[in-house]
């Protein structure tokens, strides 16, 4: 079980992914933007964190680029509408990017590469 931060403004997306994150088991720290997401950070020092790249307030470049800046072995998903914007998101930090919309597969691998599980078929319902 991993501890995760989702930091997304889309209430849909942030609820989905939540509720998918903790059916494989984990534990799972939800953000509307990137403050909250750093706030959950500091707080819970978590092992993976999804960001969206368009946020209001602290959006998820400038989160990216302080997590990564202060806490360089933080495993990082970037996920955007904006492919442009999730080539930034890599030169800056992100371990992985991913374009939205994503399937419920491709979400699954990306999170178990990144925090080195074995695959994790998704649940089922």
């Amino acid at each position: 079980m991993a501890v995760i931060v989702v930091a997304d403004d889309d209430v849909a997306i942030r609820i989905m992914l939540c509720e998918l994150l903790e059916a494989m088991g984990h534990s799972v720290l939800e953000a509307a933007d990137g403050e909250a997401c750093f706030k959950h950070f500091k707080a819970a020092r978590p092992d993976l964190v999804i960001t969206d790249i368009f946020m209001p307030g602290k959006e998820g470049l400038e989160t990216i680029f302080q997590l990564r800046d202060r806490w360089p072995g933080i495993r990082i998903l970037a996920i955007s509408v904006a492919p442009n914007f999730l080539e930034h998101a890599k030169i800056i930090g992100a371990d992985r990017v991913l374009a939205k919309p994503f399937s419920v597969q491709q979400i699954l691998a990306i999170v178990n590469e990144l925090l080195g599980a074995k695959a994790v078929s998704p649940p089922n319902g």
